[in-house]
């Protein structure tokens, strides 16, 4: 019974952690992208920080890019490639395109009809 418990939580610590997706409100945007380490074996697979930016949309500015390290030349990184949660954050703005002048610009729209 012990075991099935064990077996339930890591279970749902390895599908909450390892996700991704895209909130955007009428100007802004925020993709994040996450991976569950353990052993150097990355769940759900592939480099988080490609992913976030696969979800960001276009005619948008980056205003900030937040990554923990996920390599094999710093401590930090291998510590957190061993047993660890490596993730990506980035935020930004997205353009929105300008409307088009108005043709008639404030003049009166003529009526009435017309022949040729």
């Amino acid at each position: 019974m012990k075991s099935l418990n064990l077996s339930l939580i890591i279970a749902a610590i390895l599908l909450t952690s390892a996700c991704s997706g895209l909130r955007t409100t009428d100007q802004t945007y925020m993709a994040h992208a996450e991976n569950f380490n353990f052993l150097f074996l990355q769940i759900p697979g592939g480099d988080s920080q490609e992913r976030a930016m696969a979800l960001v949309p276009e005619n948008a500015t980056i205003d900030s890019f937040i990554s923990t390290p996920d390599d094999t030349t710093s401590f930090l990184g291998i510590l957190n490639r061993i047993i660890g949660i490596d993730y990506t954050t980035i935020n930004g703005r997205i353009q929105v395109p300008e409307r088009a002048p108005n043709a008639i610009s404030g003049e009166k729209i003529p009526t009435g009809r017309y022949s040729l």
